[in-house]
């Protein structure tokens, strides 16, 4: 679990990082709409698959938990109490 844990920070930096660079190419002194697309279509592919790593690691709360807690209380754990989760698991 903290192996999957440390997958989703690293990829949340990376989705931001396309993210912020998305939004550097589309201001008005750099402005370059293909490569603000680009670094766009790049963080919406990074999010896909940092759903699915959210998606597994509430499979693996709910597992650990043999069902207590559900999927959709385990996702939102995941996003909004990172910081206690990752301390269970370290």
């Amino acid at each position: 679990m903290r192996a999957l844990l440390k997958k989703v920070q690293i990829m949340e930096r990376e989705m931001e990082k396309a993210e912020q660079q998305s939004e550097y190419w589309i201001e008005e002194e750099h402005f370059d709409i293909e490569k603000s697309d680009q670094y766009e279509a790049e963080a919406d592919r990074i999010y896909e698959s940092l759903y699915r790593l959210y998606s597994q690691a509430a499979d693996k709360i709910v597992s650990i938990t043999s069902g207590q807690i559900d999927k959709r209380v385990a996702m939102e754990m995941i996003r909004s109490k990172r910081a206690k989760v990752e301390r269970i698991f370290a």
